[in-house]
């Protein structure tokens, strides 16, 4: 509905919601659109930062996966800053889950919303929410197809950095484990220069796939045969997926496990076969959780904030809400690659090549 006025979501929010300065004629302007396209000033949009319902909305992929849960954290510790209280709603990864939390979130005259999307170009209902003006921020996940800020990081940065750890280190059979959605998968094919690449939607997956293939193509090594994906996202399959990565004739020498879940399948299938980390196989992680510093040898892992991520989706939230007018940011926030003692050099009478 903005973009059908030519007008910002923030002012399309203002002139639907008779708060804030917009002048006859633009407010005319922006509910004649909203009647073109069968919208109506209703209660959410009056409600919208007038002090209405002082509830913003939190849509997580998953809040039994920590990182989820702590950027929930974040998140409601802005909120009370501001004097609001968040809603959560679990998405399960489905979108038809993801579409009918937002519905309800708008029913409910919700003020601003933060969503990890399940798909990052199926986002009409997003736009809708900004159409009757509801902002939206993305969390982990940034979208070319929505108008809206995002908070995420430099994944392809981050696995390369972890998979090139390994390469200094000697190895050049390097594993990976990750999650992918069944719907989005990533298709590796061969470049023009017959190097091996990935095509798919930027997404933290198929980013970190670029960042671990550059790494390799860097390095001279070409392993991209030891990618394993899993579409369901619990620790068992992902041992599973470890099992089968390691039960190779050539088995890694080292894997990088490019997610909290798919890291603790992966030691879980290590342990379980009695190898020795790092005498019989390197392991780099993903995300600094408590048991990674409490298993035996401690973990290499890359480190990400959930919680200053959510805190900072919060905090660009609450400035739409309060009337900032200003583009779209992607706002991408730091990693960490934190060197324990899970990773050292191949075992002895591996070749480097």
């Amino acid at each position: 509905m903005a973009r059908e006025a030519g007008v910002s979501v923030a002012t399309a929010g203002r002139a639907l919601g008779d708060y804030g300065r917009v002048g006859d004629a633009l407010r005319d302007q922006v509910r004649a659109a909203a009647v073109r396209l069968g919208y109506s000033p209703n209660g959410v949009a009056r409600s919208m930062r007038s002090g209405g319902t002082r509830t913003i909305g939190f849509v997580g992929v998953d809040i039994s996966n920590p990182y989820f849960a702590t950027a929930m954290r974040g998140i409601c510790d802005v909120a009370r800053e501001e004097g609001y209280e968040a809603i959560l709603a679990n998405s399960d990864d489905r979108m038809d889950v993801e579409r009918a939390a937002v519905k309800v979130f708008l029913e409910k005259q919700i003020e601003g919303i933060v969503v990890a999307p399940n798909a990052v170009i199926d986002v009409a209902h997003l736009r809708r929410a900004q159409d009757l003006g509801v902002p939206v921020v993305l969390l982990d996940r940034h979208s070319g197809a929505l108008d809206a800020d995002s908070v995420v990081i430099d994944n392809e940065r981050a696995a390369h950095e972890a998979v090139a750890h390994l390469l200094d280190l000697g190895h050049r059979r390097i594993g990976m484990l990750l999650y992918v959605d069944p719907d989005e998968s990533p298709e590796l094919v061969a470049s023009d220069a017959g190097r091996p690449t990935v095509r798919g939607a930027a997404r933290p997956s198929i980013d970190r796939i670029r960042g671990y293939l550059a790494a390799l193509d860097e390095y001279g090594a070409q392993s991209s045969d030891l990618i394993r994906c899993s579409a369901i996202g619990d620790a068992a399959q992902f041992e599973k997926e470890a099992d089968a990565l390691l039960s190779l004739p050539q088995p890694p020498t080292a894997v990088f496990a490019a997610d909290n879940v798919a890291t603790q399948g992966l030691f879980m299938s290590v342990r379980r076969r009695g190898l020795a980390i790092p005498g019989d196989i390197s392991l780099v992680g993903f995300d600094d959780l408590d048991w990674t510093t409490l298993v035996d040898p401690p973990l290499t892992v890359v480190a990400q904030s959930p919680m200053d991520m959510g805190r900072t989706a919060a905090q660009r939230l609450f400035a739409r809400i309060k009337g900032d007018d200003s583009p779209s940011e992607r706002i991408v926030l730091p990693t960490r690659l934190l060197l324990r003692s899970s990773a050292a050099e191949p075992p002895a009478g591996i070749r480097a090549d």
